[in-house]
């Protein structure tokens, strides 16, 4: 922690621009991970810091994902390696610029609809390279906010290790009161059904087993909350609709139209097309287990022909000796010869 007082770089009932923030869970994560792996990896006092992802609505803005940053030179070369050893806190490093954009861009490309709303570090409150690094992503996001992660959080608190800051406006003439200094807002917890089920699945870790085992266990009872979470969903809209149907409820236009619209995203398991590839995807099926059956079958059959001339070996095929191609004194009875002797039958 800095060795600035707490609240050196806090003003106190500053004015702020009036965002409504919501925080979704996996930034938090992600946030956590990146500072167990820092301590695993990095000796003494460490700092980490990334960017945060999220969409804003004209004075709202959902931070849902986060990357990890590092230091560098503004201009410097993107050096991937360094992002899981760059952690030692040094307050003459920069944010490297050259990396943050390459970030940037690779996350615009598989999220499109997300862009960078601010970014994040550690520490119990704002320290002087905190405000640093905060100027330098005003000079490339507009507004950005601070989140600020507790990592000497206590486990029985109940409050989340989290503060949100941004940065002071100055009211009248109280300019150099303010300045450099962050302000805390307040922010509300959003989340989704997909989220909570993969919180509560975070949250029980290991619980029900030991190795490969738990992590089946663990996929399928998710998979298996989810499936039952839908099922109740879709049960819920069809008894609304029933009801509706059988005029013992009001129709609600907005209900129904929103039904509508997800029963038009969804594929239609009526069509000749459909039949057409769940035949041939069943005969496909099928007949990938005649072919293993097969292979099987012909397999043991191998198997049993060669222990069979192993115990019994095939007669030998010269034919000139005394006993005239016999062997134990019997004789092929099928190929022309006479089970007494060798001579050939006339």
């Amino acid at each position: 922690m800095s060795a600035d007082s707490p609240s050196s770089h806090v003003a106190i009932g500053g004015a702020t621009s009036g965002l409504t923030l919501n925080l979704h869970p996996l930034p938090i994560l992600n946030i956590s991970d990146h500072l167990n792996r820092s301590r695993l990896t990095s000796s003494g006092d460490i700092k980490i810091f990334g960017a945060l992802l999220g969409t804003e609505s004209n004075r709202e803005i959902s931070v849902v994902n986060s990357f990890e940053l590092i230091f560098g030179s503004p201009d410097g070369d993107v050096d991937m390696a360094e992002a899981s050893t760059s952690a030692t806190r040094n307050t003459s490093q920069m944010l490297n610029t050259a990396f943050f954009d390459t970030r940037r861009e690779q996350f615009k490309q598989v999220f499109p609809t997300l862009d960078v709303v601010g970014w994040y570090s550690i520490g119990k409150y704002p320290a002087l390279e905190d405000v640093t690094l905060h100027k330098q992503f005003a000079e490339i996001i507009e507004t950005p906010i601070f989140l600020l992660f507790d990592s000497e959080h206590q486990p029985a608190s109940q409050a989340l290790p989290v503060k949100i800051y941004e940065a002071a406006l100055a009211e009248g003439g109280k300019d150099e009161d303010t300045k450099g200094k962050f302000v805390e807002l307040v922010y509300g917890i959003e989340t989704g059904e997909a989220e909570r089920i993969a919180v509560d699945g975070v949250s029980r870790g290991g619980m029900g087993g030991e190795g490969e085992e738990s992590t089946v266990v663990a996929n399928l009872t998710t998979q298996r909350n989810a499936i039952r979470m839908l099922y109740e969903r879709v049960s819920v809209l069809l008894q609304y609709i029933t009801a509706v149907i059988n005029k013992t409820a009001q129709p609600d236009h907005t209900i129904l139209r929103q039904i509508s619209a997800i029963i038009a995203t969804l594929p239609t398991m009526d069509a000749k097309e459909f039949r057409e590839e769940l035949t041939t995807e069943c005969s496909d099926v099928q007949l990938t287990t005649y072919l293993t059956t097969l292979t099987k079958q012909l397999n043991a059959l191998s198997e049993y022909a060669d222990k069979h001339n192993l115990l019994h070996p095939p007669p030998n095929d010269d034919f000139g000796g005394s006993h005239g191609g016999m062997r134990g004194g019997r004789g092929f009875a099928g190929g022309g010869w006479d089970l007494g002797g060798g001579r050939r039958r006339k």
